[in-house]
């Protein structure tokens, strides 16, 4: 088993794409998934940088990539959509009796048949020599109890096969070894003593020889833990990519596997560590078991003994400026303090000079006042803190918690979403997405309001290279303080800017939240980052807030609210997010395309609308990568973000402007950041090059 580290950058979760020569095999595949093998075959013959042994390689992927497509159990595989896969919810294949609903948990990867009815049963004909049923996911507590009932499944009427959907994976083979032909699954749900409720998913019907692999997997955070992506690949190629594991068991199972050597399963999880067991050979007829696997929280998402600067409370700072930092050390010797950040293979760190304010250590905690050098180079740092007890040293850490700006906005820039429903690991990539477009589009900081799982959002928000702020509502995970501490904080973002999280309803007490916009008078800018936006309408006079974000609210989305006046920017659906400007301190826009109250649209399935590719690869090798931004939206953005690494040196840029050039601690790289307009509907491309 191979634990992928820290810094390593995972693989896209949609797709896999194999460079061979001038050709990809993705395209191969697409070409053998539209019905055209022979074009695919003359991609690959007719290929002329390709050796004589490179295209033997090739045609023996191509060979595998026929068969597997024959087998494809699922469209969610990577490939096409497959005859094998019967979804539940066809109602053309499959036939219901007694009480069923489609339904899904909210925006799951697919729907689903549930019932809760006794005696409720599907019936699928199918022709083929097995078939296998995917159980939808248990439910998770922000959404409903879990399935209680069993289910008898048989088929041509005969011996039935009991399952329980609590305890068992989400996939399991009914029957297998059948004669050749036409057959009829019968699945029966049965209320128990305990309680009733089945969900199901769908069924592989199975043609050709086929194997399972199971496991258990559990992790570090585990009450948090509901979900991962399993991505099975045998020689390069994707034979299964698809959310597993039943949430109250740890079980998981991939069914309809080709029997054969030489796979290798991943398993990516937003917040833990992404880990890979490689030589795995699928048993034919049979369940191949692996030993249990254990996933450790991704370390860019721990905290340990730091009470701030921390999530939810950075601290955004210009070089030469200090911040204090509250920890645990008890009885420890304060060696080091230290800024840290990775950006692909480049480490940026400063030690700082600090000074132990012994008047406010207590017992266990202590607080130092930390100096930034003048050289300090802006961005987004980990807080390091080394001590060390009876000559043992310990490491306190951070992460994200310390913004280092080379000046404060006066008029910020900002994105904002909420109400996303992010609960497990398919709702957690398309955050990650929706991070990666803020990056681009190049905000101050970024809000987001009414969460649900903090372990998921916390690796999910990795991906800022920004401040960000978040609370959680009515779908909460309960325990969110562990990663978010509490819902009632502040953010400055210099003098000018304060930002004030209040993740309560507004009836609770809001004693907190006045005592910390009171002490912010002089600011010009006051914002609210809440859950519901019914604020009462003095309490924003009297601080004068010039804008209220919300995600879970009635009303106009976009309004305004009392005498200052104070902007609500609301959220208007799961599927958008916002982009706010500001102008001499006042909301000037947070709307799309010029539209009263709309957002800007984004899909959940939806290849990012706003987009940027750098070729060739921005891995610190290449002194002259372009960035080619795709901006398919009505609306423009001006002065967005891109970031290269490149080999240590001086650069100019051509399509844009450099807003910062830092070298690596070991000074083999360059960070530079560029800063570039794009218009809407266009493509732009930004081209680094060597001085």
């Amino acid at each position: 088993m191979i634990l992928r580290g820290e810094f390593e950058t995972a693989a896209p979760h949609s797709e896999d794409i194999f460079t061979g020569g001038s050709w990809r095999l993705r395209d191969v595949l697409e070409q053998i998934t539209s019905g055209f093998p022979q074009r695919a075959m003359r991609t690959i013959v007719g290929s002329q940088r390709m050796s004589l042994q490179a295209r033997r390689a090739a045609m023996r992927k191509l060979t595998l990539a026929v068969f597997l497509f024959a087998l494809m159990t699922q469209s969610r595989s990577g490939l096409a959509e497959s005859p094998a896969w019967i979804a539940a919810t066809d109602i053309s294949r499959v036939k219901q009796i007694g009480d069923w609903q489609k339904t899904s948990f909210r925006y799951a990867h697919t729907s689903h048949l549930q019932t809760s009815s006794p005696d409720a049963v599907l019936e699928v004909e199918f022709e083929g020599t097995g078939i296998a049923i995917r159980l939808a996911n248990n439910a998770v507590p922000a959404y409903g109890i879990p399935n209680l009932g069993r289910l008898a499944a048989s088929v041509d009427g005969g011996k039935a096969v009991s399952i329980d959907p609590q305890s068992t994976p989400l996939e399991i083979v009914v029957a297998r070894h059948l004669p050749v032909g036409k057959h009829t699954l019968r699945v029966k749900h049965l209320q128990r003593e305990s309680g009733s409720g089945c969900r199901v998913e769908g069924f592989h019907i199975l043609s050709k020889p086929t194997g399972e692999l199971q496991f258990a997997l559990n992790g570090e955070a585990d009450a948090f833990l509901v979900e991962s992506r399993a991505i099975l690949r045998r020689e390069g190629l994707t034979v299964r990519n698809i959310v597993v594991r039943n949430w109250l068991t740890g079980a998981c199972r991939l069914a309809a596997i080709p029997p054969g050597k030489g796979y290798a399963l991943e398993l990516i999880t937003a917040g833990w560590q992404t880990v890979t067991v490689p030589d795995i050979e699928i048993a034919k007829g049979a369940a191949t078991s692996l030993p249990a696997i254990y996933l450790s929280r991704a370390e860019e998402t721990k905290y340990f003994n730091v009470h701030f600067p921390a999530l939810n409370r950075v601290a955004v700072r210009k070089p030469g400026q200090s911040f204090r930092a509250r920890f645990n050390g008890y009885r420890a010797d304060i060696d080091k303090v230290q800024l840290r950040r990775v950006v692909g293979p480049a480490t940026i760190s400063r030690e700082l000079t600090f000074a132990e304010d012994k008047d406010a250590a207590f017992y266990y905690d202590r607080e130092v006042v930390a100096q930034l050098p003048q050289d300090m180079p802006s961005g987004l740092y980990d807080l390091i803190i080394t001590t060390s007890h009876s000559g043992q040293p310990s490491i306190r850490r951070s992460p994200r918690s310390v913004h280092i700006v080379e000046s404060f906005p006066k008029d910020p820039v900002l994105v904002t979403f909420g109400h996303l429903d992010t609960s497990s690991q398919y709702q957690a990539e398309y955050l990650e997405r929706l991070a990666t477009m803020a990056n681009l589009i190049g905000p101050d900081f970024v809000l987001n309001s009414n969460a649900v799982n903090p372990a998921y959002i916390s690796g999910a928000l990795t991906h800022l290279d920004v401040p960000y702020m978040v609370n959680f509502g009515n779908h909460r995970f309960h325990g969110h303080e562990k990663w978010y501490g509490d819902q009632v904080g502040m953010m400055d973002f210099g003098p000018h800017i304060s930002v004030v999280n209040f993740g309560h309803a507004w009836h609770a007490d809001r004693s907190k939240a006045e005592a910390l916009l009171a002490s912010r008078k002089s600011a010009a800018c006051k914002i609210i980052n809440s859950y519901e936006n019914n604020a009462p309408v003095d309490f924003l006079n009297r601080h004068g807030i010039r804008m209220i974000h919300d995600a879970h609210g009635t009303g106009p989305r976009v309004m305004d609210m009392g005498k200052t006046p104070t902007v609500r920017v609301g959220k208007m659906s799961a599927v958008s997010f916002r982009v706010v400007r500001f102008e001499d301190s006042h909301v000037a826009s947070c709307t799309y395309n010029g539209h009263e109250v709309n957002p800007i649209p984004f899909g959940r399935k939806e290849t990012p609308p706003f987009r940027s590719v750098i070729r060739p690869a921005n891995d610190g090798t290449r002194t002259s990568p372009t960035a080619t931004v795709t901006n398919d939206y009505l609306d423009a953005f001006p002065n967005a973000r891109v970031t290269f690494v490149v080999p240590h040196g001086q650069y100019v840029v051509d399509g844009g402007r450099i807003e910062s050039n830092i070298v690596s601690d070991d000074a083999r790289f360059s960070v530079v950041t560029v800063r570039f307009d794009v218009p809407a509907e266009s493509t732009t491309k930004v081209q680094l090059s060597r001085k």
